[in-house]
């Protein structure tokens, strides 16, 4: 019979482990047991993405690149660099509201994003200028500005 799994279970596991198992959750979740597993660890506003550097597939990573490059992470990182803040300012509010504790630098998740923004501002003709404190309350502490 497979483990019963609960949140005081998830909260015991490191975040390594947690991802680990949530990639065997996603496997199994054909299963009811799978599917099951895959919500809870979801829906328990714990981090679960990989200790190391998200890579280009990982499930975390695909929500800040949809979320960076969609109309209104466009706008929004546009309408911080014209205020005179990283354009990073403008969109990690809405990453931090998607992945909650799951972004930030024990994943490499706020250099992602930068460099993400960094693309869809090169693409919108913006040339970077250095980088600057982020606004109070940011997750990331430094991002790049342009002009």
């Amino acid at each position: 019979m497979p483990k019963e799994w609960n949140l005081d279970d998830l909260v015991k596991l490191s975040v390594h482990d947690r991802h680990q198992l949530f990639k065997n959750a996603v496997r199994l979740s054909h299963t009811p047991d799978g599917a099951a597993l895959k919500t809870l660890i979801e829906e328990a506003g714990l981090p679960f993405s990989e200790g190391a550097m998200l890579s280009s597939d990982d499930p975390a990573y695909v929500k800040m690149y949809d979320i960076v490059h969609s109309p209104e992470g466009r706008a929004a990182a546009i309408a911080a660099v014209k205020s005179g803040l990283p354009g990073l300012a403008g969109v990690e509010p809405m990453i931090h509201e998607v992945l909650g504790i799951d972004y930030g630098p024990h994943n490499w998740g706020t250099v992602i994003a930068g460099s993400l923004v960094g693309e869809i501002m090169h693409s919108a003709g913006y040339r970077k200028t250095g980088s600057k404190p982020m606004p109070p309350g940011s997750v990331a502490k430094t991002a790049a500005t342009w002009k």
